[in-house]
């Protein structure tokens, strides 16, 4: 069964089976037990390239981050987050400057 970690176009957080090709956040919003308990946490949403200097991450670690997966950078920029200034500092340049 599909983690409730993918997020729509419309920034609504679902579970399907569909793999994300980015990763972003919200802050800390999921229990101890990796449940959402609201939809986010931060106003700073990111956007994210999944493999990134060799980093790997548990998914919904208690008291991290909570990772949310996006089919494409359009579902992502849709949802409202923006790029990465650390791991997409081109993009994220560009969107700043736009």
């Amino acid at each position: 069964m599909p983690r409730r970690n993918r997020v729509t176009p419309h920034g609504e957080i679902v579970a399907v089976p569909a793999r994300g090709t980015l990763m972003g956040n919200r802050g800390v919003f999921h229990d101890a037990k990796g449940q959402i308990r609201r939809p986010w946490a931060l106003r700073r949403w990111i956007l994210c390239v999944l493999a990134f200097k060799g980093r790997c991450r548990q998914v919904m670690a208690p008291g991290r981050y909570t990772e949310l997966f996006f089919v494409d950078e359009a579902t992502g920029l849709a949802a409202g987050h923006r790029p990465c200034a650390e791991c997409q500092r081109a993009r994220y340049n560009a969107f700043r400057d736009a």
